[in-house]
């Protein structure tokens, strides 16, 4: 009886630390998913000479966060052919700013 009630524990225990980890990915992922959606404009990702379909973590949003610049449009390299055009601060609340597209395929001969 003692066996099983110590069994019967280790069970919980796991179950509990299990859904306290589902719950902990689910609100990061929600929080990232937030974060995609407010920086939707601010941000560029640029394919250099080549059509390839991005595969973009949803951990960049907080790399693009922590990159933005007040005066200065950032690059961040994620390969050899890929970078993030991450806009400033004084561009994004210009009453002018109109956002970006998401993605751009783009020539080498046109970087700068």
């Amino acid at each position: 009886m003692k066996n099983h009630l110590i069994l019967m524990m280790v069970v919980l225990c796991f179950s509990f630390s299990k859904g306290f980890s589902q719950q902990d990915s689910k609100a990061e992922t929600n929080r990232m998913m937030d974060l995609l959606n407010k920086l939707e404009g601010t941000y560029q990702v640029q394919i250099i000479d080549s059509r390839e379909l991005p595969a973009i973590s949803l951990s960049l949003m907080d790399t693009i966060v922590a990159k933005r610049d007040q005066e200065t449009t950032q690059y961040v390299w994620l390969k050899s052919n890929i970078r993030v055009k991450i806009l400033s601060k004084k561009e994004i609340t210009s009453p002018s700013f109109k956002g970006v597209a998401r993605v751009e395929y783009i020539n080498a001969t046109e970087l700068n």
